[in-house]
C-alpha cells in the first residue's frame, strides 16, 4: 500500500470530481471520503495525517471522477451513527429516513413486533433493533441482492433481524402480524427524473426509486391493504412519502379504513412521513 498525506488526498479527490460539483461541495465530498475510508477528522487533515491507499484506489478515483456517489465507491455510509455497507443494489440511506426511524421509536412499545417493507440496506430495521433491543424485528425486500447486503449489515452490526424475500404486491401469500409496519417504498414519479441529479439517476437502483406517473401511490395502496389485514389492533403504519403527494396519501389511508392518520414534515419542512393507526376493537 502507498502512503499519502491527507491534504494531498483531499486535493486529489476534489480535482477528480470538480466537473460534477461546485467547489465547496466537491471539497465537502472529499472530506467525507476520508471520513468513510480512513476515519479521519478535520483535525487529522489539518495535522496532515498520512493514510494508506488501498491497492484499488486508482479504480475508485476513476469511479468518483465518473460521478458515482462516494458511498458506493467507498462501499459504506453512516445512518443514525451506525456504519452500513451499501452497493448498487441498495439506495443510499437519507437523513429523512433517519426521521422515519425516530418516528417509530417514539411510538413503539417494548417487546413489540416490527416489520420493515422494502428494507434495502437494512438501515431501518437494524437501527430499530440496535436502539431498542427488546423489539422483534423482521424485514422484507423483493431484491435478492439487497437482502444479501442487509443480512451482511445485520451480522456486522450484531443486530438480530429476520429477513425474507417477499413482494409486497403478493402479501396475501405471506404470514405474520405486527404491532408496527414501516416502509420507505419507491415513490418518485417518472416525470420527476428531470429534476434529479445525475449521480442519483445513473447509479442508484431505479427499482427502489420510481413509480409510474399514472400510478404514483401503487405501493401505498398495497401497504394500506396489507396493514389493515396484518397490523394488530391499535398498531401503526409508518411511511416515508413523496412530498408532493401528502394530501393524496392521507386520503388514500382514510379510504382504506384508518381512523387516525397524521401527516408529518421532515427537517426541511417538506411533507415526508405519515403515521396511521389501525383502530382497536
Amino acid at each position: 500500500m502507498k502512503l499519502i498525506s491527507s491534504p494531498i488526498l483531499i486535493q486529489q479527490i476534489t480535482e477528480a470530481i470538480s466537473t460534477h460539483y461546485e467547489p465547496s461541495e466537491a471539497r465537502a465530498i472529499a472530506f467525507r471520503c476520508l471520513d468513510l475510508g480512513w476515519n479521519l477528522s478535520s483535525m487529522d487533515i489539518i495535522l496532515k495525517k498520512e493514510v494508506e491507499l488501498p491497492i484499488d484506489w486508482p479504480g475508485r478515483l476513476v469511479r468518483l471522477a465518473a460521478g458515482e456517489p462516494l458511498q458506493y465507491v467507498m462501499g459504506k455510509t453512516y445512518f443514525r451513527d451506525h456504519l452500513f455497507a451499501v452497493n448498487s443494489e441498495t439506495l443510499i440511506p437519507r437523513p429523512e429516513t433517519e426521521e422515519l426511524v425516530e418516528l417509530v421509536l417514539r411510538h413503539v412499545q417494548e417487546n413489540a413486533s416490527v416489520l420493515d417493507v422494502g428494507t434495502g440496506s437494512g438501515c431501518i430495521p437494524i437501527s430499530l433493533k440496535l436502539e431498542r433491543p427488546s423489539l422483534q424485528v423482521e424485514a422484507w425486500d423483493i431484491s435478492k441482492g439487497a437482502l444479501e447486503m442487509a443480512r451482511q449489515n445485520a451480522e456486522t452490526l450484531q443486530a438480530e433481524v429476520s429477513f425474507l424475500q417477499q413482494d409486497i404486491f403478493a402479501w396475501p401469500s405471506s404470514v405474520g402480524s405486527w404491532d408496527i409496519i414501516v416502509s420507505n417504498p419507491p415513490y418518485v414519479t417518472e416525470k420527476e427524473k428531470e429534476q434529479m441529479a445525475n449521480h442519483v439517476l445513473d447509479f442508484e437502483p431505479h427499482l427502489a426509486l420510481f413509480v409510474p406517473n399514472d400510478d404514483a401511490l401503487k405501493y401505498y395502496e398495497a401497504l394500506a391493504d396489507f396493514a389493515q389485514a396484518r397490523l394488530l389492533d391499535g398498531g401503526y403504519l409508518c411511511l416515508e412519502i413523496n412530498q408532493y403527494f401528502g394530501t393524496q396519501t392521507v386520503e388514500l389511508l382514510f379510504s382504506k379504513g384508518f381512523q387516525e392518520v397524521k401527516l408529518l414534515t421532515d427537517f426541511k419542512g417538506n411533507d415526508r412521513m405519515i403515521m396511521a393507526q389501525k383502530s382497536g376493537l
